[in-house]
C-alpha cells in the first residue's frame, strides 16, 4: 500500500511538470514563427506557418500568470489567436493580402501585450 501510494505521488509530481509550460521559450518560438511569415510569397507556404503558431498560442494560453495581471495576458492570448485562425482561413482562400493584415494585427497585440509587461520607474518607486 505505501509503494503504490509513493507510485502514485510521483506520477502526479511527473504530470505536473510535463503540464508546466515554458512560457519565455514558447514566445521566442512564436517571435521566430512570426519573422518567417514577412517573407512568405506564396498563401500556401504561409498555412505550416500558421498551423506552428496557433500550437504555439494555446500552449501560451496554458501557462501560469502573474494573478494580477493573467487575465489582461489570456486575453490577449485569445485575442491572439482569433487572429492566427483568421489568417489561416485568409490563405487558406489564397487571400494572402488578408492573411497579412491580420499577421499586422497580431503584431500590433504583441506590442501592446508586451506593454503590460514592463513594469515603469515610478511603479517601482511608489507602487
Amino acid at each position: 500500500m505505501r509503494f503504490f501510494c509513493i507510485v502514485i505521488c510521483l506520477l502526479g509530481m511527473t504530470f505536473s511538470a510535463m503540464a508546466t509550460v515554458d512560457l519565455e521559450q514558447t514566445m521566442k518560438n512564436m517571435a521566430l514563427q512570426y519573422k518567417q511569415t514577412r517573407d512568405i510569397q506564396q498563401s500556401a507556404d504561409l498555412v505550416p506557418i500558421l498551423d506552428e503558431l496557433i500550437i504555439l498560442t494555446q500552449q501560451a494560453l496554458e501557462a501560469k500568470f502573474a494573478d494580477d495581471k493573467a487575465t489582461q495576458y489570456t486575453t490577449g492570448l485569445h485575442k491572439v489567436l482569433t487572429e492566427l485562425k483568421a489568417a489561416k482561413s485568409a490563405a487558406e482562400q489564397d487571400d494572402l493580402p488578408q492573411a497579412k493584415q491580420h499577421l499586422q494585427q497580431v503584431d500590433a497585440l504583441r506590442k501592446e501585450y508586451h506593454k503590460l509587461r514592463k513594469v515603469s520607474f515610478w511603479q517601482i518607486l511608489f507602487g
